[in-house]
């Protein structure tokens, strides 16, 4: 009964199976988010032409802004794929990687408090603190191993491991 039970939870337990359900919901915005971008950019096009301004003081390269459309259509193709990436698992942690750092410059694009001067400032810094919290999931998506060892671990636990098997060769050796 208990092992008809963790064969239906996953290879891992709950965590496999946390791992199904939250990654793709996860990604789910940044998905949905990104299709808007490349196939209807102009909304996208006007949060940023209303930072730029900003963004020019700041010394943003001219990349950002030669062609407000391309950027736009390129970031979002760009979390159209890492999204899918995270949401299927193909390259989870790579995704989260990629979307974290997309994250940082789309949350201060969408909800520029320093632009604005009335009661919008609330919902402003609440999107802030929100994008915050999504990027603080997807770096906990990033460093997510799935239940295994990291490489650094791996590479230590073989050192010792030879250097325990070589000093019982010594001591077998040595008892003669």
């Amino acid at each position: 009964m208990v092992l008809a039970a963790s064969a239906a939870v996953g290879e891992d337990g709950p965590m496999s199976l946390l791992r199904r359900v939250v990654r793709p919901m996860l990604a789910a915005p940044f998905i949905i988010d990104g299709l808007d971008a490349v196939l209807h950019p102009s909304r996208h096009v006007e949060k940023l032409e209303r930072v730029l301004p900003t963004l020019e003081k700041a010394g943003a390269p001219p990349v950002l802004t030669s062609d407000a459309v391309m950027l736009t259509r390129a970031t979002g193709a760009v979390s159209v794929a890492a999204g899918i990436g995270l949401a299927t698992g193909a390259a989870p942690r790579s995704s989260a990687v990629v979307l974290a750092a997309l994250n940082l410059p789309l949350t201060l694009v969408n909800n520029p408090v320093w632009a604005i001067e009335d009661a919008a400032r609330a919902e402003a810094v609440s999107g802030l603190v929100r994008g915050g919290a999504v990027g603080a999931g997807l770096l906990l998506a990033a460093v997510d191993r799935g239940g295994r060892p990291s490489l650094g671990w791996r590479i230590r636990n073989s050192r010792r491991q030879r250097e325990a098997m070589a000093a019982a060769y010594s001591s077998a050796a040595a008892r003669g």
